[in-house]
């Protein structure tokens, strides 16, 4: 069985996906606010009730792991891939179509939100910490990883959860990814610190405010008081801080290979 997948996303995300070369995406023709992601032969290791089940399960980690890169490369201003229509042939030409529904927030990227800084006439601003690191990211290495190692699948999903939503992020979602990165850097005998991807006063700072009910209410990680009534780490300094320490690691893994 041939399976395609239409994915939806508006034009400027379809160009940036297509100039990083991901393997089995394509545009769609001429039109170009959809890609196309086709596959054969889903895998099935018998815990699907049907092909159709293992073929979705196929697009929805594929969709997850292009939108947690996204994500990471291009923040909230990468709207996201949403599945527009499955559409499956069979040896005889016989295809059944599936329909699906999807959403898109607009963000700024840094580079682009200095430009309208600029020409409001303030002051052009620094870029973010780490800004250099997240746009070297080499999208086709990033989500081929993704499908063979497990922990960077994860890794990518929680940074697209962090960064759901318009304005604040999911602090447990990005303290689970920097524990998920630690987990495998001490798994590897690397020391992120000590190669300069972050500070000790940053992670502090980070922990301490994910782990605040009293500086971030229902959105701490804990659920009893901390102590710290003030936030020692804002929003936007918390979204590059980790996702500079993805990208440095997934930089790492990527030219070690593994």
């Amino acid at each position: 069985m041939r399976w395609t997948a239409t994915l939806r996303a508006r034009k400027q995300d379809v160009e940036r996906l297509l100039a990083e070369a991901v393997p089995d995406l394509s545009v769609a023709g001429e039109d170009d606010s959809h890609l196309v992601f086709a596959f054969s032969d889903p895998p099935d290791d018998g815990s699907f009730e049907s092909e159709s089940h293992a073929a979705k399960a196929v697009i929805d980690a594929f969709v997850r792991h292009i939108n947690g890169f996204g994500r990471l490369r291009w923040g909230r201003s990468f709207e996201g891939v949403t599945v527009a229509s499955t559409r499956a042939t069979d040896s005889n030409g016989k295809v059944t179509q599936y329909e699906f529904l999807g959403q898109a927030v607009a963000h700024l990227t840094p580079e682009d939100f200095a430009v309208m800084v600029e020409r409001l006439g303030f002051p052009k601003p620094s870029p973010p910490l780490g800004l250099d690191v997240v746009n070297a990211l080499d999208g086709a290495g990033v989500t081929k990883l993704a499908e063979s190692n497990p922990q960077v699948a994860r890794v990518l999903q929680l940074v697209e959860l962090m960064l759901e939503g318009d304005h604040d992020i999911n602090w447990v979602a990005g303290y689970s990814a920097l524990e998920a990165i630690d987990h495998d850097l001490a798994a590897r005998g690397v020391d992120g610190h000590a190669l300069g991807w972050w500070t000790k006063r940053e992670r502090k700072d980070f922990n301490a405010t994910a782990n605040s009910v009293e500086a971030l209410g229902s959105r701490a990680r804990h659920g009893k008081p901390s102590g710290l009534r003030e936030a020692r780490m804002h929003t936007t300094d918390a979204s590059w801080f980790v996702r500079r320490v993805t990208a440095y690691w997934l930089t790492h893994l990527l030219g070690e290979g593994t």
